[in-house]
């Protein structure tokens, strides 16, 4: 045996791997599965482990057996001695070491064998590498395509905004044009009419002042010469025609004063060409449409990437779906009547059993196997005396939830009752309770948030609701819906990643976008997107809002936003 091993030995020399000269191989350690010379063999054994170092000769025959699956891999010159290679890892720094780094810096630490711990690190970068090409990339590929589409719609709003000021200035130059055109025609005549009735009032008397004046210089000629003729008969007569013009001279009357107009020029105050508003970038636009061939949507939540929860309501169960390019593909069903569900980021579903006082948690390990599971038995948090009406799970992993008094289902709805709104954290902590003791609200149905603002669609009556959002603390920060001009009925809502909030009001069958301090943004009518009868709605981890319908077919609807 000793034979065939230098045999083996000649026709493949080995090198201690340690030092890495000696080709005096004597010694192997069993747990690093490292060949040594003697010595080294001190050296190793002073090597800091996990393990007790088992170093045998190799005349044994189990160094020999295992000898043959070893696996050396690449060896790397060590960054502080170039003289050596990395022979091992050191657990403590988490970085690869030479012989003289485990002699010099890193005594007494725990040493690892470098082969396991590549291989970790190899299974870690790809987990990585995989996270990045099944998520990361993806991500960064809508998010870069969003941006394009932004970009493209507002450069398609700026040419829009400058066309239509373009336009409004081209029109308005001409209507005021012609505007001034026809205030100056209507001058001109009323100047014109004027000086008319000036020529109709002067001329005659103009003409009137010519004769009397030609009459008396003829009169006044006629005198020259009746004083230099001395002529009695002559003056006598003379004298009489002079009496008679001079009474029509002092018979003359003065006629009216004239007016005139004066042009004044105005100046252009009033003239605008308009307003320039700022408006947020909130439209939608539907995408796609299933069948999911389930008979009624009236409950959803989103899950994992292109995956989420939905109630059916005739059948009374629980189901996860997939959407896969084009189509919808059943993972799982539970055989249990939900009142609302949502889900952690961690994987856990979190239900409102009918007539429970507690929240169930169904765990991974339920939902991932293929049987169809009947119940559900791990009590999540419990919120006796009081009955649990909604839950949300917000964008930092914690739960909220709405409750009400015990028996409230038999009391009218336009009648306030207890509530209590309850923050919890995914470990099931409590971090704030807010009770209102039938002062605010009559039946809250539904729960979102803005931040840390919590958003709660209370329904006032059957056919009436609104919108109540609290800061942090529990106190009022605005409502939307609470008078006859904007009321509505809340059937789902979800809360968008830019603080906006949308309002699924199925009487009306429309969408209805607010801003985070409750103002007005913008409406949808379902039926131009084909949506019709709507239940419920969630928003997806990318973001885009889901729509489940009450019918067969097409009931499942996904509408992209851009803001």
């Amino acid at each position: 045996m000793a034979d065939k091993i230098s045999n083996a030995a000649a026709q493949m020399p080995q090198l201690c791997h340690m030092c890495e000269e000696n080709t005096d191989i004597k010694f192997k350690c069993l747990d690093c599965a490292f060949l040594l010379c003697s010595r080294c063999r001190k050296l190793h054994e002073k090597v800091r482990t996990k393990y007790v170092h088992q170093i045998i000769d190799l005349r044994d025959k189990r160094a020999i057996s295992k000898d043959s699956k070893s696996i050396r891999i690449h060896q790397v010159r060590c960054e502080f001695h170039e003289d050596e290679n990395y022979i091992m890892c050191c657990q403590e720094c988490q970085q690869l070491v030479c012989a003289t780094c485990i002699l010099t810096m890193h005594q007494k630490h725990e040493m690892g064998d470098m082969k396991i711990i590549i291989s970790t690190k190899v299974s870690k970068l790809k987990q990585y590498q995989e996270i990045i090409d099944t998520t990361i990339l993806p991500n960064i590929s809508r998010n870069y395509a969003r941006c394009d589409d932004l970009m493209e719609f507002h450069t398609k709003r700026t040419d829009i905004a400058k066309t239509g000021i373009h336009d409004w200035k081209t029109y308005l130059i001409n209507a005021v044009t012609k505007l001034l055109d026809q205030q100056a025609e209507l001058f001109y005549e009323q100047i014109d009419k004027n000086m008319d009735e000036i020529k109709q009032n002067i001329l005659p008397e103009r003409s009137e002042l010519d004769d009397m004046k030609r009459n008396i210089n003829k009169i006044r000629s006629e005198i020259e010469r009746a004083i230099n003729s001395h002529d009695l008969s002559q003056m006598i007569n003379l004298e009489s025609s002079i009496e008679l013009l001079l009474k029509k001279v002092y018979a003359q009357k003065k006629k009216e004063r004239t007016n005139y107009f004066e042009f004044s020029q105005r100046e252009l105050k009033i003239l605008k060409l308009g307003d320039l508003t700022l408006k947020p970038v909130f439209e939608l636009q539907c995408t796609q449409s299933f069948d999911t061939r389930l008979s009624c949507i009236d409950k959803m939540a989103s899950y994992k990437h292109e995956e989420l929860l939905v109630r059916n309501l005739e059948l009374k169960n629980l189901c996860l779906l997939k959407i896969a390019h084009d189509q919808i593909i059943e993972i799982h069903k539970w055989n249990i009547d939900v009142k609302d569900i949502t889900a952690l980021q961690t994987g856990e579903i979190i239900v409102i059993l009918v007539d429970k006082t507690d929240l169930r948690l169904l765990t991974k390990k339920q939902h991932l196997t293929s049987t169809i599971i009947s119940d559900c038995t791990e009590v999540f948090f419990d919120t006796a005396p009081q009955i649990p009406t909604a839950l949300h799970t917000t964008r930092e992993n914690n739960v909220i939830i709405s409750t009400v008094e015990t028996g409230r289902d038999w009391l009218p709805m336009d009648e306030p009752c207890k509530v209590e709104i309850i923050v919890i954290t995914a470990e099931r902590e409590v971090i704030s309770r807010f009770i209102f003791d039938k002062d605010l609200f009559c039946f809250p149905n539904k729960i979102t948030s803005i931040g840390t603002d919590i958003c709660i669609a209370d329904s006032i009556s059957d056919y009436s609701g609104r919108l109540v959002t609290l800061d942090n603390k529990g106190k009022v920060k605005w409502t939307y819906g609470d008078n006859e001009t904007n009321s509505v009925i809340i059937a789902d809502m979800v809360s968008t990643p830019l603080y906006n909030v949308v309002l699924l009001d199925p009487c009306q069958s429309v969408l209805q976008a607010l801003d985070s301090k409750g103002a007005f943004l913008n409406t949808w009518r379902l039926l131009d997107f084909n949506v019709t009868n709507p239940y419920a709605m969630t928003i997806s981890t990318d973001d885009k809002i889901l729509i489940g319908c009450g019918h067969t077919g097409n009931n499942l609807h996904v509408l992209e936003f851009r803001e």
